[in-house]
């Protein structure tokens, strides 16, 4: 009787908890309408827009970095010292 009465007790927990998700759920309506869902289309022109800009700046700093190789006015210097243990 002891088991009877404590799976009665967890069955009837379960189906208060079961309801109010339930009556939760369709008060809200369904989970994956959200306010993010309808912030508008990107604007692909405009992020493309951007793109091409970012490469032609990159291209300038690019051309700028060959220019400065090529007139020699850079050095390299390498040390070869290595510590032994």
């Amino acid at each position: 009787m002891k088991n009877n009465r404590y799976l009665n007790v967890i069955l009837t927990i379960l189906t208060v908890v079961l309801t109010l998700n339930l009556w939760v759920s369709t008060t809200r309506g369904p989970v994956w309408e959200s306010e993010a869902y309808g912030q508008g289309i990107p604007d692909a022109g405009a992020q493309r827009k951007k793109i091409v800009d970012e490469l032609k700046l990159l291209n300038q700093r690019t051309q700028k970095l060959t220019q400065l190789l090529q007139s020699g006015k850079v050095r390299v210097q390498v040390n070869a010292n290595q510590d032994k243990d």
